[in-house]
């Protein structure tokens, strides 16, 4: 049943996304920061029988560091101009990114565990 709860977040994600111009929901630099920093985190952790789990949980915190990086540079770029709010929305990608890895990764992780 979890793998199907799994297919299911999926398939919602994308079809939300794919309504509209999905382009505007990639950003390499983004999920590079959140999957890169991830794999950080779960080597920082030290427990490989926690891979799963420790993934989700460091691009969850990855997400909120590249909101913080994005917000900076939205200040020192694109200050007092147009381009502000598209920017804004590219620094939220992270964290759009992260939770729904964490979200793939808890269910994985279930799936793991039994």
């Amino acid at each position: 049943m979890r793998i199907i709860g799994v297919i299911i977040i999926i398939g919602m994600v994308v079809g939300a996304v794919s309504t509209i111009d999905y382009k505007k929901f990639i950003d390499l630099p983004s999920f590079l920061l959140v999957v890169g920093g991830s794999l950080g985190y779960v080597l920082a952790k030290g427990k490989s029988s926690n891979f799963i789990k420790n993934f989700g949980d460091g691009s969850v915190y990855m997400g909120w560091i590249g909101l913080m990086i994005g917000i900076v540079m939205i200040g020192n770029f694109h200050a007092n101009t147009e381009n502000m709010w598209p920017a804004f929305s590219v620094a939220f990608l992270p964290i759009l990114y992260g939770y729904f890895i964490k979200l793939i990764t808890t269910g994985l992780e279930k799936i793991n565990s039994e």
